[in-house]
């Protein structure tokens, strides 16, 4: 199952949505935001089922992402379904206090793609320790049903 990621960020922060995306896929992370929607969508079902869906939210917080009602929302959204949450945040913008005692990454002004890396790697890891436990879960189910077929061997006996 491919590891997804939602990212919010306000309509300003467009640029930096790209720019993410583009590094973010290259770890084979699939990387979602409103910008997918289809047309005839409804804004808010799409959004609650993307986020649903994900393994982790990317909120990017730039100076316009405070006054964005959207981004409050959406944040709102990954809170309340228990996502990962990994806060972007561009030199200067202020933290919303929902996710102020959070860890985040700083988006470096002089060399943004680097902070993009990071979120990339950082996500790459989350990804790993996903996949590790998916592993982990897939030996144990065959472990019981390798024991479950020779306890129906030996009781057909």
């Amino acid at each position: 199952m491919p590891f997804k990621v939602f990212i919010s960020a306000s309509m300003k922060d467009r640029a930096i949505v790209q720019e993410l995306k583009s590094t973010i896929v290259k770890y084979g992370i699939t990387a979602m935001s409103v910008d997918e929607m289809p047309a005839n969508e409804n804004v808010e079902h799409y959004i609650r089922n993307q986020i649903w869906s994900t393994d982790c939210f990317l909120a990017i917080i730039g100076n316009d992402s405070t006054q964005s009602r959207n981004v409050d929302l959406e944040m709102g959204m990954a809170v309340s379904y228990n996502k990962v949450i990994v806060p972007i945040v561009e030199e200067g913008a202020s933290i919303p206090r929902s996710i102020a005692s959070r860890q985040f990454i700083l988006i470096d002004k002089d060399n943004p793609r680097l902070s993009y890396e990071r979120a990339a790697n950082y996500l790459n890891q989350l990804k790993m320790e996903q996949d590790k436990r998916n592993s982990i879960g897939g030996l144990v189910l065959l472990g019981l049903g390798i024991l479950l077929l020779g306890a129906l061997a030996s009781s057909s006996e």
